[in-house]
Parts: structure tokens; C-alpha cells; sequence
């Protein structure tokens, strides 16, 4: 995707004629894709005019369009500081991150693009599964039939109604309350879900409706493309729901050869590698998803836990210290953090990972599991009465919710 932005009249009557040259002969280099030279002469232009947000924009372009998103997003970032209206700038930035796996750091450049597919995608990503839905189904009536925007339609749709049959679990039996909306519409349900989130009515006619157009948008994708990359990818996806783990590896592994770069794929084959028992391929999958999205806090989370089950602690470590950073506060990442600590012989990190995980989460297994641990390390290290607390405070949360503290 070729982002070229061209210089306003205005501002090139503001420029010296050396800035000129180096601006036209990026630009003639971008437009013919030799893009090392770009990079340099647009790094002359903003040497020269430390001011020009054109010169940032397309700097960050020349980055964006050789692959290098790392130094695309600050370069892109610099230039919308200078002019927030590039809208073309704030659509590369949106991809750059989403490319990078911060879906969530995207969301607010590609929604300022009205670009549904984009924003759709980033609201996927981002786990924001309702305004996901509706996002990609005004895309899809722009683009009907288009097979990446079918597939992300349904994996919306299908995650949804998988959140949806969870919360109607939690909330049991409860009074019927106003009909649901007609049931084939699966945005109309989502809007009256997200204004009655706890209807049951509404909820189940969402859920059905939902796993319904996931279904239908997933069959489409199989018989309008049935040799695509995500052809692939739906049926491998199948093919691990019903453990079948052979066939899913192959299908993974074709949907890869065809497009290598789809994100998701090689964390998805990693899952199957280790059902299979085939620990060393996986992480090679683990690792290649995160060398792919190295701004995702899901991902180095992922690959952390992976390294660690592997018995690589030290690695394990770095990856989960990296998810933190990325995700900051998150309490599977801090449990995470501590469970490796341990492993490393460091209780002194572990306890302050753990510490740090209840100051968030007070409530609940995780936090019961916490104030457990806490307790074998006080016990280890001689601290009775610290060791007493923390069991009383893990026995009185398992009490509550009804488990057994045995």
C-alpha cells in the first residue's frame, strides 16, 4: 500500500531549493519503489526542515513500504504531531501498529479514516468484538464477498457468541424480558445487547444469531475461495476444535506458504504442535509469531508461557518482563512473572510479582492462588506469621466461592 503524500503549494513556497530537490527526488524514488534512496532524502528534508510534517509522513511511508514498521511509527507519529488532518498518515500509522500487534494503539488513527475494514480489524484484535462486528459489516457491504473481510467477520461473530454463551453461564436463570430483535440480524441484535447486557432474552438470540453468520461467513469464504490462504486457515481452525490435530497442522501449514505474514496463523499452529506433543516446532511457531507482532502483550505473554512450560526460564523471563512492559498491571502476566521467578530461584521477584497481582485482583481464583503461593514462599523462607496471613486470606477466598481449601 503506497502512502505518497504530496507537499502542500503553500509550504513549498516556504522551502529553500535544496530542501526542494531532496523532497522531489524522495518522492520520484518513492513512486519507483527504490526506497533506500527515499529514506535518505526524505531523512535530508527533515534535517533541513525539522518542522515538515510532509517530510516525516513521507520518511515514515518510505520506512512503512519497505517492511520497516519499527521506524515507521515514530516517524509517522512526529508528522501527525506537526499536522493531526494527514488522514493518510493517521490510516499507515493505524497499520503500522495493528501490523505490530498493538491493535489497541491503532483503533484511534484508523476510526479517524472511516476505513470499516481497517477499523473492524483493529476492533478485532482488540478483543472490542461488538463495534468489531458492526465495523465489518458496513465494510462487507462495501466489499461483499471479499475473503479476508468474510473471515474476520466470522471470527468476530464466532468469539462473540463463544463471550456470550460465558455471561449467559454466569447470569443463569433470570425473568424474560422484551423480545429479541429480528434474529438474523446480528448487528441489531449486538446494539440491543450492548444496551441490555444482561437480558437473557437478548442474549440468547444474539449467541444463535452470531454462531449462525460466523458459519455462514466462513462457508462462503470455503466455497468462493476454497484454495485461499484463509480457505486453509477456516478448515485448519475446524480441524483443531475437533482435535483433529494432523490435518490441522497441514492446513495451518499450507495456509502459511500461501501468505506466511497472516498474523495468528503461526501462534494457531504452535497450539496444534503442542496438543501433538511436539514441543521444539512449536516454539518455533511461538517465536515466529512474535518476531511477526512484536507490540502484542498477548503474544510475548503466549510465547512466555511456552518457553517456560519448555523449561527455558531465563528466556521465559524476557518474554514475559517484555509482555508486562507492552501490558502493564495485567494479573495473568504478573502470575505469569512470579510462577518463572520461582522457577529461576528468584523468590524475591516472585513475592513482588504476587503482591503486585493482589493489589489488582482481590477477589477470585487467581488472587486465591496468589495469596497460596505467597504463603508457601513465606513458609520457605521461616516467615510464620506472614505465611499464617496468607493462608488465612487464601482459605477465607476459597470458602466464599464455595471450594475446598484441602
Amino acid at each position: 500500500m503506497l502512502l505518497i503524500l504530496a507537499l502542500s503549494l503553500v509550504f513549498l513556497q516556504t522551502l529553500t531549493p535544496e530542501v526542494i530537490e531532496h523532497a522531489q527526488a524522495g518522492d520520484a524514488a518513492l513512486k519507483e519503489h527504490r526506497l533506500d534512496d527515499a529514506v535518505r532524502e526524505f531523512q535530508k528534508v527533515v534535517e533541513l526542515q525539522p518542522k515538515s510534517a510532509s517530510g516525516y509522513a513521507n520518511l515514515g511511508d518510505a520506512y512503512f513500504e519497505k517492511g520497516d514498521f519499527g521506524k515507521a511509527i515514530p516517524e509517522l507519529r512526529h508528522a501527525l504531531e506537526l499536522n493531526p488532518k494527514l488522514m493518510a498518515t493517521h490510516q499507515a500509522l493505524g497499520v503500522a501498529l495493528l501490523v505490530q500487534g498493538d491493535a489497541d494503539g491503532a483503533i484511534p488513527h484508523l476510526e479517524q479514516t472511516r476505513n470499516p475494514a481497517l477499523a473492524g480489524l483493529a476492533l478485532l484484535e482488540a478483543g472490542r468484538l461488538g463495534s468489531a462486528i458492526v465495523a465489518l459489516d458496513a465494510a462487507l457491504k462495501q466489499q461483499p464477498g471479499d475473503p479476508d473481510l468474510l473471515y474476520y467477520f466470522g471470527r468476530a461473530n464466532m468469539l462473540a457468541a463463544q463471550q456470550t454463551a460465558m455471561t449467559l453461564r454466569k447470569i443463569g436463570p433470570a425473568k424474560q424480558r422484551d423480545a429479541a430483535p429480528d434474529a438474523r440480524d446480528v448487528a441489531a441484535l449486538e446494539a440491543a445487547v450492548a444496551a441490555d447486557p444482561l437480558n437473557p432474552a437478548l442474549l440468547t438470540a444474539f449467541e444463535g444469531a452470531a454462531e449462525n453468520t460466523s458459519k455462514q461467513a466462513f462457508d462462503a469464504v470455503l466455497q468462493r475461495a476454497p484454495g485461499s490462504a484463509r480457505a486453509y486457515q477456516i478448515a485448519a481452525e475446524r480441524d483443531a476444535a475437533a482435535q483433529r490435530w494432523g490435518d490441522a497442522e497441514k492446513e495451518f501449514e499450507q495456509a502459511l506458504q500461501l501468505r506466511p505474514y497472516t498474523s495468528g496463523v503461526h501462534i494457531a499452529l504452535g497450539n496444534v504442535l503442542l496438543s501433538e506433543g511436539k514441543w521444539s516446532p512449536a516454539l518455533v511457531e511461538f517465536a515466529a509469531e512474535a518476531t511477526l507482532r512484536p507490540a502484542s502483550a498477548d503474544v510475548a505473554y503466549r510465547h512466555g508461557v511456552v518457553l517456560l512450560e519448555f523449561g527455558r526460564t531465563g528466556m521465559a523471563l524476557d518474554e514475559l518482563a517484555r509482555a508486562d512492559r507492552l501490558k502493564p498491571n495485567n494479573p495473568e502476566i504478573l502470575a505469569a512473572i512470579a510462577k518463572a521467578a520461582l522457577a529461576a530461584h528468584d523468590p524475591a521477584r516472585a513475592e513482588s510479582e504476587l503482591l503486585a497481582l493482589l493489589s489488582i485482583e482481590k477477589q477470585g481464583d487467581m488472587a486465591a492462588a496468589a495469596h497460596e503461593q505467597l504463603a508457601k514462599i513465606y513458609r520457605a523462607q521461616g516467615k510464620t506469621a506472614e505465611a499464617a496471613a496468607q493462608q488465612a486470606a487464601y482459605d477465607h477466598l476459597k470458602q466464599n466461592s464455595g471450594g475446598s481449601t484441602k
